[in-house]
């Protein structure tokens, strides 16, 4: 796989997760947010288990090191942002939690002590000043304040995501490392469940039509597939990659599940598309890769 390959590999997989907020946000009027995460994680490593057990059986220490390590981040992330869900717009939570696009390159010049290209960091601001004004719409409530601060914590985590999955797929077969990032996350989730109070699967036919969407469409293409395209793009660009995952949530959102879209909320859009645009438009005036 070459890198352009790669970035549009990203692009969908951004995509296909950021349909996750609209269906979490209808389970989560019917089940618990720890049941939703372990059910999902869990059929989701099981059906990629069952396909690629070759891959699998053939795993090394470095990918089931890294398997677990992110297992363990993206499943504080998803605590993270579940409970968010349940407090704001599923299109408003996906965008302040895309906040990642920023967080990325700055936690990427801390490391390094260096900074991150303008247009890169000039694309990123813009994008986080439309996350700014999705805001403005939900923070006038106790409870939308507090989504707010949750889905903040989330963007950070995410950050962490992205720059570990970047490192980790490097040094191991990206696809495997994917797998066993599910599993290590429906485990985790599974267990939280159960302390939590129990556990129960779906119990009528709409909760499970919505959780095989989250699984097949954003977790077992979503997850499973962002390593094999971080092994080709720098984990800056892909953080800038990440605004289809709030569009789509946005969009979704207004069309699906009867959100309001004022000014502030469009104006943030707006925003994230520009964003979106100019940074593709630098890379290709720029050298190609």
């Amino acid at each position: 796989m070459n890198q352009k390959s790669a970035r549009i590999l990203l692009l969908f997989v951004f995509a296909a997760r950021g349909t996750s907020f609209l269906f979490s946000k209808l389970l989560l009027r019917e089940m618990a947010p720890m049941n939703i995460v372990a059910v999902r994680f869990l059929l989701s490593f099981l059906i990629l288990a069952a396909v690629f057990f070759r891959k699998l059986r053939s795993c090394t220490r470095a990918a089931l090191r890294g398997g677990l390590i992110l297992g363990a981040a993206n499943t504080v992330m998803m605590v993270l942002e579940m409970f968010a869900l349940r407090l704001v717009d599923s299109g408003v939570c996906s965008l302040i939690e895309n906040m990642a696009i920023v967080l990325v390159p700055l936690f990427t010049a801390v490391l390094t002590r260096t900074l991150p290209p303008g247009k890169t960091l000039f694309c990123a601001l813009l994008a986080v000043t439309g996350v700014g004004f999705l805001s403005l719409t939900q923070s006038r409530s106790p409870s939308g304040a507090l989504g707010i601060v949750l889905a903040v914590l989330a963007a950070m985590t995410f950050a962490v995501c992205i720059m570990m999955t970047a490192e980790v797929s490097r040094g191991s077969d990206p696809l495997t490392v994917g797998i066993l990032q599910l599993g290590a996350m429906g485990v985790l989730s599974l267990a939280a469940s159960l302390a939590a109070g129990g556990f129960s699967l779906p119990q009528t036919g709409r909760q499970w039509g919505l959780m095989l969407l989250l699984v097949l469409l954003c977790s077992c293409f979503g997850f499973a597939f962002q390593p094999l395209g971080q092994k080709y793009v720098p984990a800056e660009e892909a953080a800038v990659l990440t605004v289809v995952n709030p569009l789509t949530a946005g969009i979704l959102g207004v069309a699906a599940a009867g959100e309001s879209l004022s000014p502030a909320k469009l104006t943030g859009c707006l925003l994230i598309l520009t964003a979106l645009m100019l940074y593709h438009l630098k890379k290709k005036t720029g050298p190609s890769s």
